[in-house]
């Protein structure tokens, strides 16, 4: 896949190739004259001639732009200061002499005019191209290289042109030299770039992505930036010989000249005021940036705090419900958690819960093999009843109300009520104890019987009782 255009990029590109196509069609205007040796000035050839700058030139400025409005205007008024730089130094060089000759105001004189300035006008699109080649739009390949190539042509051109106007306004300029190579070289140079940026493959956006990012993180002022400031420099060199020289022509185009050094100069003060308030502006935004980073680590230090807190309770915490789980696997059924608070509580109630039920299990275990003893050492004096002895409780009978419920159901004996050492109950030991009802089945350590109270109605007894002593 090949790079998409960008908004009017389609249009600058056919527009720069329009313009190619009109420098073309001007230059085998300009061949039919050579041929049949003459040449007109003006001509049929100084319509593709005259067209061609204006078209690229429309092109370059129709290219995508290279940032948002603040950079892009910062971007113009350094290819202000070049392109006045160029004009000023162009003006010295060939304009002036060209402004200043004798000849009547016709069409020749403004050709002779256009065509240099065209020259410094698209030399100043060739500083303009480097200076915009550094934003987000410019880091996908084909659009960066078609951009260095284009420059490039335009470089051979201008370099061409100025020459052929040098020397043709000193009448020292011979056909078919070294110097007409820049034409038909830059003409070429032109249509590779258009065809690199028609078929070079897309550039990822990741790459694009790590491009910004090594831009941004290498900010350096490199030759782009520096263009501007060499022109200027080159400027005041050009002043300074012209101010110094005693020639008249030099006198005649001296006022123009200061003029454009002036407004350069002015330019270059408004960019650096511009700078300043962006340097202010970016202290200012750093300023808040270190305010907020202060208050943000102030707050991430006190979730810091709170954190170590809690972390710390909950060691605590686990470390107690360890030592409570520990004593109940030991078999201390009576080990609590003691948490009031904290994200372990529900975790706490439940140990305890599970406690709980782990005593009431021991508690019916216990009391359940106290039960199966009763009832084995029962069993056992009842067969020893049936074999003609007498019939003795065991005292491991006498505080188990189901032995006595079950002999009653025997009809063994009446009830008396009479209290008790231990609970019959499942509770604890150590809580109160409420009297409960006694049989008379349980004698007195000399063997006699107890009565019952009148009011209760005696039962024929199975045989003879005696407690076990």
């Amino acid at each position: 896949a090949t790079e998409p255009w960008l908004k009017n990029e389609r249009l600058a590109w056919a527009l720069i190739g329009c313009g190619v196509i009109m420098w073309g069609f001007g230059e085998s205007f300009w061949r039919y004259y050579m041929s049949v040796g003459q040449s007109p000035f003006p001509s049929m050839a100084d319509i593709g001639y005259f067209s061609f700058p204006l078209l690229v030139f429309a092109g370059l400025l129709l290219q995508p732009p290279s940032g948002a409005g603040r950079k892009r205007f910062l971007l113009l008024m350094d290819s202000l200061i070049s392109m006045g730089s160029i004009l000023a130094i162009a003006w010295y060089l060939l304009l002036g002499s060209l402004a200043q000759a004798p000849g009547e105001a016709n069409i020749a004189k403004f050709l002779g005019l256009y065509y240099p300035i065209s020259d410094t006008a698209l030399l100043s699109c060739v500083m303009f191209l480097l200076l915009r080649g550094q934003g987000w739009a410019y880091q996908a390949t084909s659009r960066r290289i078609s951009l260095l190539v284009i420059g490039l042509g335009l470089s051979f051109f201008v370099f061409s042109d100025f020459l052929f106007n040098v020397q043709q306004n000193a009448g020292t300029y011979v056909e078919a030299t070294w110097i007409d190579l820049g034409w038909p070289l830059g003409m070429m140079t032109i249509g590779i770039a258009a065809c690199l940026r028609r078929y070079l493959p897309v550039t990822p956006k990741e790459v694009i992505e790590q491009r910004m990012r090594d831009q941004a993180e290498h900010v350096s002022f490199g030759l782009p930036q520096f263009i501007p400031y060499l022109l200027l420099s080159f400027l005041f060199f050009v002043l300074s010989l012209n101010v110094l020289s005693a020639d008249s022509n030099q006198l005649a185009i001296r006022p123009v000249l200061l003029v454009a050094t002036l407004g350069v100069v002015g330019l270059v003060v408004v960019r650096q005021v511009l700078t300043l308030r962006d340097n202010v502006q970016l202290t200012r935004q750093q300023a808040e940036a270190l305010e907020d980073l202060q208050v943000a680590n102030q707050r991430i230090e006190e979730q810091s705090r709170m954190m170590a807190i809690h972390n710390a309770e909950l060691e605590h915490g686990i470390e107690h419900l360890k030592d409570v789980q520990a004593n109940l696997a030991n078999g201390n059924v009576r080990a609590r958690a003691r948490l009031t608070s904290g994200a372990l509580l529900p975790l706490a109630a439940s140990l305890n819960l599970m406690a709980e039920r782990l005593i009431r299990l021991w508690q019916t275990s216990i009391h359940a093999q106290r039960l199966v003893t009763a009832l084995g050492d029962l069993s056992t004096a009842l067969d020893n009843h049936w074999k003609g002895d007498r019939l003795v409780i065991p005292d491991s009978c006498k505080e188990l109300i189901e032995i006595h419920r079950l002999l009653r159901s025997m009809h063994i004996d009446g009830l008396k009520y009479q209290p008790v050492a231990q609970p019959l109950t499942h509770a604890p030991p150590n809580q109160p104890v409420t009297p409960r009802p006694a049989t008379n089945l349980f004698a007195s350590q000399w063997g006699g019987l107890q009565q019952p109270p009148s009011n209760v109605p005696r039962r024929p007894a199975s045989g003879q009782l005696q407690t076990n002593q």
